[in-house]
């Protein structure tokens, strides 16, 4: 292997220059080059870099598999982290171990870093865009991102959460059958979470989901195959990457890939864990003959590998989701991993053995010619029946017509949210024809809606497809921390359709575990878009407040449809936490103090019947921090302590379960800022002014947190009271403006309340510090921009600052 002789500092520009040349006539390519004037190292690095593109094949696409040096070495800081060991490397890209190295905190990462020569403007683009998605995905079962950024060579990469463990397969080997099905449940529930912010990962195997000591299940790579390549496996072709023992059919034939891709793949992964065996394939050596047997063989029953306690209804759960047409396996995960669940508790389940009359028509379809002559000869012999058959065929005619309705729904809605819209999300310039696929949608299902009237309440299946069709065009138009004043009006619109259609399927679905899952949707889409109540995120704060009266009144009916369990009280927290951070918001106190009591109860009961699940245990520090919020609300800052007291013990205990636990390592930054405030609160003494700057130094430089909204809102937050808590003007007005900076630009037509809200305060602390400095006329101006942003809604939570801003402003 040549050593490169190009400098590090010339990589941003190597990189421009190949960019360029590739748009250029082959033949010409190289001559631009030499001509363009830069130093002879870079020239000779993209004449480098054009060879290797020259000779990639698709077959075999080594387009810089092995770059002229490594990208990361031992001892390379990036950002606040220090590379200390490779941990491997694929054909785009290397994985490093990593420590944090600023002094915040100590912790262990997993850096994925682009290698040189992958860092064309198509992969780099690809990059950012799941950077951005994967920051949107926080599940205790999925490997975090925690960082990201720009190495000093100017290319980009990842900080993720380092995960110690053993690949699920090899984890399972020794397990019993019930153990290793809750394992795979624990992935089920990261899958489904990941899909629920349209996220599809395309490369679920083994290998990219470990198991931890502690029986816990981490789901890895989550969409950075598409950025990075599948480094694991053999691919069939660079440009579609994947698994070919783990893909789908319509993987194989390079046709568009949703939600039921993963299905498939979980289907794959399933089936080798209970019977240590691929479905078929399993005389195939090369990836082409792996696709032939996707795309053509039959899977084997698996009761015929995995022994006689996969027969029957495991049988039919893993035949269901490698079914080869995507419409008819699970509809969701969820609906997987209900039928999962639905066995282990002994429930009956969904899923069927394929019926005579679908074997037939699959029989049809591969003997055409031979049925259509048989076909003639029996027509001859039934005519006389036809006058009979009549009336029957008219009144099957009705039923036809709703399951071809259904039919057609269910695949519009699987093909708009989770094909069509993921295909084009990630195009330029597609914002536009996005949101004209919505509304051809929504055209089609209100004409649906309006078609079938009255019809609906006698056809509850269809019902409920088109009420999820709503929540999910819903969940698009509200999708992101700032959609448009319009976006959100015409989501909540379309969620209030959703919410209307639950009576009439409500009481088919009274035993079905997965539909009551979905009633609860169109709820949580409404009340939880960009991280606040859609309606008062528009400023419609009464509206939330009905929405939540809804919402706990339709949790408390589903609660008495279902058996108490864990999963139970984990769902039957959610209405009750949901309006309790509403009521804190809008200052009834009371309401709030009852629905907080109803969550610590809630909470608690869950980890306590599945003591296992970290999410449950994850939820339970949640309820003594929502707790803690009402209790400072209502100036209790003593008993605010003491719940975020217990909510620190709790997040240790997770470290002592895991020490390398990056989240809650973050959580505990988080807290440390509750704890400062509510100890200022309750004593506002030097000392504990000073316990709000060390919460604040805490955090991750401002400059790091770009594209992370939720910590750059908490660090403004501690921003705003250490400035708060400041004596000296000056040290008050510097830490105003870095919590003002820290929310971007100018809100003032922002809808993202949160973002507002918070700029809004800042800019009043600016005022006061300014005011106390005796510029008196600065003041005047800042407050004013601070009423600006508060508009005519002010939650009863921040009355105070509003109360003051006016007062600076001479109002």
């Amino acid at each position: 292997m040549t050593t490169s002789k190009c400098p590090p500092a010339q990589w941003p520009t190597v990189r421009r220059l190949f960019d360029t040349a590739l748009a250029l006539p082959a033949g010409a390519r190289a001559a631009w080059v030499q001509a363009s004037g830069e130093t002879p190292e870079a020239v000779a690095e993209v004449l480098s870099l054009l060879a290797h593109e020259a000779d990639a094949t698709p077959d075999a696409a080594h387009f810089l598999e092995t770059p002229a040096v490594a990208t990361g070495h031992a001892g390379q800081r990036l950002g606040a982290w220090r590379l200390t060991a490779s941990l491997g490397s694929g054909g785009m890209g290397e994985v490093w171990l990593a420590r944090r190295d600023d002094g915040a905190y100590e912790g262990e990462a997993a850096i994925k870093l682009l290698k040189r020569g992958m860092d064309s403007a198509a992969v780099l683009q690809r990059f950012a865009q799941e950077r951005q998605a994967l920051a949107r995905l926080g599940h205790a079962h999925i490997a975090r991102l925690m960082d990201a950024g720009l190495s000093p060579q100017g290319l980009p990469y990842f900080v993720m959460e380092r995960v110690e463990g053993r690949p699920i397969d090899a984890a399972c080997a020794e397990l019993p059958l019930e153990a290793r099905l809750r394992l795979f449940l624990q992935l089920a529930d990261a899958v489904a979470h990941a899909h629920r912010h349209l996220l599809v990962h395309r490369d679920l195997k083994p290998g990219n989901v470990l198991v931890t000591p502690q029986q816990q299940v981490k789901l890895l790579d989550f969409g950075i195959a598409m950025a990075l390549g599948a480094d694991e496996g053999a691919e069939l072709t660079q440009a579609r990457p994947f698994t070919p023992s783990h893909a789908s059919p319509e993987q194989v034939r390079g046709e568009p890939v949703g939600t039921a891709t993963d299905i498939y793949s979980l289907g794959v992964l399933l089936y080798q864990l209970l019977t240590g065996e691929r479905p078929y394939g399993r005389d195939a050596h090369t990836p082409q003959a792996l696709a032939q047997a996707v795309l053509h063989e039959a899977p084997a029953r698996p009761s015929s590998l995995g022994g006689v306690r996969l027969k029957g209804d495991l049988d039919n759960i893993l035949l269901k989701t490698l079914e080869k047409e995507p419409s008819r396996r699970y509809a969701s995960v969820d609906a997987l991993a209900a039928d999962l669940r639905a066995f282990l508790e002994g429930h009956p389940v969904s899923a069927r053995a394929p019926t005579a009359g679908y074997l037939a028509a699959r029989f049809v379809g591969r003997h055409r010619l031979a049925v259509g002559l048989a076909a003639v000869a029996l027509l001859a012999l039934i005519g006389g029946l036809a006058g009979t058959l009549w009336q029957m065929r008219e009144a099957r005619a009705a039923q036809a017509r709703a399951e071809g309705r259904f039919t057609q729904l269910r695949e519009l809605s699987r093909q708009l949210v989770f094909s069509y819209h993921d295909q084009i999300a990630q195009l330029p310039g597609s914002l536009a024809t996005r949101e004209a696929l919505l509304q051809d949608a929504l055209r089609y299902l209100d004409g649906l809606a309006a078609e079938l009237g009255a019809e609906l309440a006698g056809q509850p299946a269809l019902a409920r497809e088109l009420a999820e069709s709503y929540s999910r065009i819903a969940a698009l138009q509200g999708d992101g921390f700032s959609p448009s004043q319009e976006q959100l009006q015409a989501a909540r619109r379309n969620v209030d359709k959703a919410i209307a259609l639950q009576p009439l399927y409500l009481p088919s679905v009274a035993r079905d575990a997965t539909a009551l899952r979905e009633l609860q949707q169109p709820a949580r889409t409404a009340l939880v878009q960009g991280g606040n109540p859609m309606q008062a995120q528009l400023g419609d704060l009464d509206g939330a407040g009905r929405l939540l009266e809804r919402t706990v009144a339709l949790f408390t009916r589903l609660r008495t449809l279902q058996p108490r369990t864990a999963e139970w009280a984990h769902q039957a927290a959610w209405g009750h936490q949901l309006r309790a951070n509403w009521a804190t918001l809008t200052g009834d106190l009371a309401l709030a103090r009852r629905d907080t009591d109803a969550v610590f109860a809630l909470r608690d009961e869950a980890a306590r019947g599945d003591p296992q699940n970290s999410n449950y245990r994850y939820q339970r520090v949640q309820a003594r921090v929502s707790a803690a919020r009402v209790a400072s609300a209502a100036g209790e800052h003593d008993a605010a302590l003491r719940l975020l007291t217990e909510a620190r013990a709790a997040l240790n205990q997770e470290l002592q379960r895991d020490p390398r636990n990056q989240a809650a390592r973050r959580d505990l930054v988080l807290l440390a800022v509750s704890e400062a405030r509510a100890r200022w609160q309750a004593d506002p003494t030097p000392a504990a002014a000073r316990g709000l700057h060390d919460a604040l130094a805490a955090f991750p430089p401002a400059n790091e947190l770009a594209g992370d909204f939720y910590l750059a809102r908490w660090r403004a937050e501690a921003a705003w009271w250490a400035g708060h808590a400041s004596a000296r003007p000056a040290d008050k007005l510097r830490l105003a403006r870095e919590a003002e900076a820290l929310m971007g630009g100018d809100a003032t037509q922002d809808d993202n309340a949160s973002r507002r809200w918070m700029q809004a305060r800042a800019l009043g602390l600016q005022a006061e510090a300014e005011e106390d400095d005796g510029n008196a006329v600065g003041a005047a101006a800042t407050a004013a921009r601070a009423l600006a942003l508060w508009g005519d809604t002010v939650p009863a939570l921040y009355r105070d600052e509003a109360d003051l801003a006016r007062r600076l402003a001479g109002r």
